[in-house]
């Protein structure tokens, strides 16, 4: 398929999807070299898709701007099946994952750290992530085939995943309710289905971390996940590439994409924003942030 052929096709996928008009449509298409891809594989599971964007959201909080070899939040590759999905870690980063997500009460913060009612089982070059009281679950190995380190307590941390394998521990139970509370979100469905996909799409999301080989996530709240870059594509192309392979897909018209400028882009009513700076932040210091992240994993 010719380039102007696959620009007018996306254009259009675009225009009647989101309040577009057609010619800020073609704008975004043109800035990226891509084909319709197919949509991204979700459960069908409510459920399952709300571990899923608690699991996003809390590496995206935890990261920041810690990433390795471009794996935001430590992803490399994503394999969603009929219910859950496996995500194959970036190998540096792989423990320093299971540590952000498996829950302790640490003292020293006053409340819990990860996900609430994550709990893990391991099998033979693989871990299963699941939740204490659904079949929710995600399985994680590492891009090198290896075994993982299950983190240890650090001090003032409490183990919650070691000390209640089969049930929730109270400040769990009501951190898991607080995620599950519609009061201050516009649409818990599109926040959950919007933050799994985030997590089921590094080969799309990890574009932005390429070029330097890590990028800034974080979140505001409970309802929002932020990914900021400088180099590489514009926050219109990285945009271009989400819609194309159907990031917004099942989401109201009415709330799917907002250009907010050239450089910000929001979708589903702010609930994933990306940011590109106009200029690079890093220039020659970037070998010097990778080597200063490495240490902090190995601290």
């Amino acid at each position: 398929m010719s380039k102007s052929r696959n620009t007018n096709r996306l254009a259009k996928k675009i225009r009647d999807q989101t309040p577009l008009k057609l010619s800020t449509a073609f704008r975004l298409a043109q800035q990226v070299d891509v084909h319709l891809g197919s949509g991204i594989s979700d459960s069908p599971d409510p459920l399952q898709r709300r571990l899923e964007a608690h699991v996003a959201s809390v590496l995206a909080d935890s990261f920041r701007d810690d990433q390795l070899n471009g794996a935001l939040l430590g992803v490399r590759d994503a394999e969603p099946d009929a219910q859950s999905v496996k995500l194959t870690l970036e190998s540096e980063m792989a423990d320093e994952v299971l540590r952000k997500l498996l829950p302790r009460f640490d003292h020293s913060y006053g409340g819990i750290r990860g996900v609430p009612g994550l709990r893990v089982r391991e099998g033979k070059g693989r871990v299963i992530l699941h939740d204490a009281v659904s079949s929710s679950h995600l399985t994680v190995v590492r891009a090198d085939g290896g075994s993982f380190i299950l983190p240890s307590a650090r001090t003032d941390e409490v183990l919650l995943w070691k000390r209640l394998p089969g049930g929730l521990s109270r400040d769990e139970r009501q951190e898991v309710e607080e995620w599950a509370d519609l009061r201050g979100f516009h649409d818990l469905r599109v926040r959950d289905l919007l933050l799994s996909r985030i997590l089921r799409c590094p080969n799309l999301v990890n574009r932005a971390a390429a070029p330097h080989g890590f990028a800034n996530c974080y979140t505001h709240h409970a309802g929002d996940l932020v990914i900021e870059w400088c180099c590489g594509d514009t926050a219109e192309a990285l945009c271009a590439v989400l819609l194309a392979h159907g990031f917004i897909d099942g989401v109201p018209q009415e709330n799917t994409v907002e250009l907010v400028s050239r450089h910000s882009v929001h979708f589903g009513n702010r609930t994933v924003i990306l940011n590109r700076h106009a200029s690079c932040l890093y220039g020659h210091s970037t070998t010097d942030i990778v080597a200063s992240i490495k240490r902090g994993y190995k601290s």
